[in-house]
């Protein structure tokens, strides 16, 4: 992987070598953003006293300038890359193709200016991109399934997923490694039918107890980033989390995930799973 930033994707357009959009600057990506503190000065002393380090949201620059056979061609790529730079409700994957990274972010200005000296087949383009979520990740999502511990025999598990799967894991464990250099927050999915499922991080003891009963083809989507608990995906649960549970967050290395729950008694014999999918984090 080079220092050159290559190609780069947003939306549907992509920037860089073999395009029309030619990369002139970026900044904010290798960037810390801007760290929020909390030391106090030491009352009648030299110093002060410091609290932990945490950053704020990151501002991605982007210089582009626009190559085009004629000035008809020049107005469309304008054209084209205003329709993509409309105001979001939510972030997108802005994904730095050849640096193997993606940042999910919202675009908060775009500026595209006329000059008329330059305008036959050529224009400048800068888009200024906010991402809430400072983390940088990796484009690939990783993904595992273990069946919960107690395993029995029972039905083939029938559901699948658009991504590529790990190993699974083995009496009920997963590892899940993070080759990031920052902490990264899974997605948890469990399958029913279960009752009581418990999701145990065991190289922290973060523990995730949930008490409810999942039936058979009932799912639970749980994200450790925004604490969101959905049944089916979409109702939200968040009242089945048992106070006192710690949320598991997957730091940099190997991390071992253990699952467990109870086997329903008017399923006997079908077994419960859960996946975990993440991506590698940096800051």
């Amino acid at each position: 992987m080079g220092q050159r930033i290559g190609r780069i994707q947003w939306g549907g357009l992509v920037f860089g070598p073999g395009s029309a959009y030619h990369v002139s600057q970026i900044e904010g990506v290798d960037d810390m953003p801007e760290v929020r503190q909390d030391d106090m000065d030491r009352e009648g002393s030299h110093g002060a006293y410091t609290g932990p380090d945490y950053v704020g949201a990151r501002v991605v620059q982007l210089g582009l300038t626009m190559v085009a056979d004629s000035p008809d061609g020049l107005r469309a790529l304008t054209l084209a890359l205003r329709a993509a730079t409309q105001p979001q409700v939510t972030p997108a994957p802005l994904q730095l193709l050849d640096w193997d990274m993606l940042v999910y972010a919202k675009v908060r200005r775009r500026s595209v200016p006329y000059d008329a000296e330059h305008l036959w087949r050529s224009g400048t383009a800068a888009i200024e991109l906010y991402c809430a979520d400072p983390y940088l990740y990796s484009l690939e999502e990783r993904s595992a399934t273990t069946q919960a511990y107690a395993p029995a025999a029972g039905r083939v598990y029938p559901l699948l997923f658009p991504r590529t799967y790990g190993s699974a894991g083995t009496s009920g464990r997963i590892q899940a490694v993070n080759a990031g250099s920052a902490p990264s927050y899974p997605v948890l999915r469990i399958d029913g039918p279960v009752i009581n499922p418990q999701v145990e991080q065991v190289n922290t003891g973060a523990t995730l107890l949930i008490d409810a009963t999942l039936q058979p083809g009932e799912y639970l989507v749980i994200d450790t980033r925004t604490r969101a608990v959905l049944l089916q995906g979409t109702a939200p649960r968040r009242q089945w989390v048992r106070a006192g549970s710690k949320w598991p967050i997957l730091q940099p290395g190997s991390n071992e995930i253990a699952y467990r729950g109870s086997e329903l008694p008017s399923a006997p014999g079908q077994p419960s799973f859960l996946t975990v999918t993440w991506r590698d984090a940096s800051l």
